[in-house]
């Protein structure tokens, strides 16, 4: 039902994407991938994630990084005090996996032709 949506209850994936995300893409969008992220996030105190980062703001124009700018992404990344975190969701009876099954990937580019090309995941 994520994928396809309910008539008249929740929209489809590709109406999702396609006002929500697709739509406001330019020639200037920076698509991020959260495995990009995450790689760098891990990896803070390297030469490449203090490059990514100043580009991420850069391209926020948000300026230079402060100082603390390392202190405030380990904070920030916390998994023990983020309420959407796997390990901490109440009730979970199944099992989310780290990558989308082959059977997913296949219904996603059914819905929404090209989505994941758009998004770098082809």
């Amino acid at each position: 039902m994520m994928v396809m949506g309910i008539p008249e209850k929740s929209p489809s994936m590709y109406d999702i994407f396609t006002h929500n995300a697709v739509s406001w893409l330019s020639v200037h969008a920076r698509v991020l991938q959260f495995e990009e992220l995450l790689g760098h996030v891990k990896n803070l105190d390297s030469d490449e994630a203090e490059t990514f980062f100043a580009g991420l703001l850069e391209s926020l124009n948000m300026g230079e990084l402060p100082n603390d700018w390392r202190e405030r992404v380990r904070i920030g990344s916390d998994r023990e005090q983020s309420t959407t975190a796997r390990e901490n969701l109440e009730r979970m009876t199944i099992e989310i996996p780290n990558e989308l099954p082959e059977r997913h990937k296949r219904l996603v580019d059914y819905a929404v032709p090209g989505l994941r090309a758009i998004l770098g995941y082809e």
